[in-house]
């Protein structure tokens, strides 16, 4: 790479890792193509980048960003998946590849501003999507109201099956 290609290559990066929710870099060393292949579909098919990087370039860009408290882990063959607005996804792929290949090494990651270790990553991977997030809220949102309805209606309902007790105790004795 010459100069000019290595200052593009630190804009691109720059400008991919403005807003990251979530990151985790991972070793790549001893993995084949075609395994590294299967790797790259797997996160592009979550949403989530997958690039590998050079070391010296990706200190220098991630002092631009969020990810500057992970920048001493970039040793070694590196590459860093991330995505923009969900902290978890990164992590859920990294780890699901992780089980398929032995391989790959999580060296750890970065959530909300912290750096985390490989320990970190696997406890980030539980963490629920935005989706679910979403569906707990409005299910607690909505668990007084179905409450205070289902109180309503009880009397109603006892009424009814008085009456249906009431019929089928005089069906018996015709």
């Amino acid at each position: 790479m010459d100069k000019n290609q290595k200052q593009a290559e630190i804009t691109d990066l720059k400008a991919a890792w403005k807003e990251v929710a979530g990151a985790v870099l991972t070793g790549v060393a001893g993995l084949t193509v075609a395994e590294s292949t299967g790797m790259r579909r797997k996160f592009h098919n979550a949403g989530v980048q997958y690039r590998v990087v050079k070391n010296t370039l990706a200190r220098i860009a991630s002092g631009a960003s969020d990810l500057k408290v992970i920048s001493d882990l970039f040793v070694g063959p590196t590459a860093l998946a991330w995505h923009p607005t969900d902290p978890a996804a990164a992590a859920k792929v990294a780890l699901e590849v992780k089980k398929e290949l032995d391989k790959l090494q999580i060296k750890g990651g970065y959530l909300g501003g912290k750096a985390l270790d490989a320990k970190g990553v696997e406890a980030a991977s539980k963490l629920p999507t935005l989706p679910e997030l979403r569906a707990q809220l409005l299910g607690t949102i909505n668990a007084p109201a179905q409450r205070l309805l289902a109180q309503f209606n009880a009397p109603g309902q006892n009424v009814v099956g008085v009456i249906a007790a009431f019929k089928d105790k005089q069906e018996k004795a015709a």
